[in-house]
């Protein structure tokens, strides 16, 4: 009985791929922060068709990323075994996915604000905007971080220090944001929507940092 062994070069080969397709769907995905953030600008400015073209950018973007990780997954499981960190590079891919499914909720919430006409008072929207600016700052340092994986491993774990910076001071922002909207004298429906949109652009976040971690995880085992 002969043992088959498979040279270490095809299986390095094969997490590169992988990892090449998991940094293709970060860059989507940060994109797609970004557009979220465009959106709530073009809402400060009052300029709401902008905002409505932006949502159906926003959703064009979720569309391509749910192709992009059909394919990842495919790829994945063709591997099997062989694939070294398999089930690290899985949960980092549905890392990823929560993080899109959750930009695209909030981008959702902002548009219906718009169809349903319910107004969002502008001090509220800036303290969105700035919100989403730290967690775009926050989602491009964490791509930058797994883009590292492929030259310099070590230099990923000290670059991984810069998104947990970000993370604070969303943290900040978040709960001074939540603390203005729960003393306002905002009506009802509009207190809501914006309690809502807060918590999910701060669990966005939350997800940032754990698909960090799991970036960490390959980064170690490289």
């Amino acid at each position: 009985m002969f043992l088959v062994s498979f040279p270490l070069e095809t299986e390095a080969t094969a997490r590169r791929r992988i990892l090449s397709l998991c940094q293709d769907n970060a860059r989507v995905l940060v994109e797609t922060v970004r557009k979220l953030a465009l959106m709530t600008d073009s809402m400060v400015d009052k300029q709401n068709e902008k905002a409505k073209q932006q949502y159906k950018e926003i959703q064009g973007m979720g569309e391509q990323s749910a192709k992009m990780r059909s394919n990842i997954l495919e790829q994945v499981a063709s591997l099997g075994l062989f694939l070294m960190n398999r089930e690290d590079f899985l949960r980092l891919i549905f890392r990823l996915s929560e993080i899109m499914d959750t930009v695209e909720g909030v981008a959702f919430r902002l548009a219906s604000t718009l169809e349903r006409k319910i107004t969002l008072e502008s001090k509220f929207m800036k303290g969105i905007s700035e919100l989403t600016g730290v967690i775009l700052e926050e989602a491009t340092k964490m791509r930058e971080t797994l883009m590292s994986l492929t030259f310099n491993p070590s230099k990923a774990l000290e670059m991984a220090a810069s998104v947990e910076e970000a993370e604070r001071r969303i943290d900040a922002t978040y709960r001074e944001l939540d603390l203005e909207i729960l003393t306002s004298k905002t009506s009802v429906p509009a207190l809501l929507v914006l309690k809502d949109i807060v918590e999910r652009l701060e669990k966005t976040a939350d997800l940032i940092i754990d698909a960090l971690d799991q970036i960490r995880v390959l980064a170690v085992s490289s």
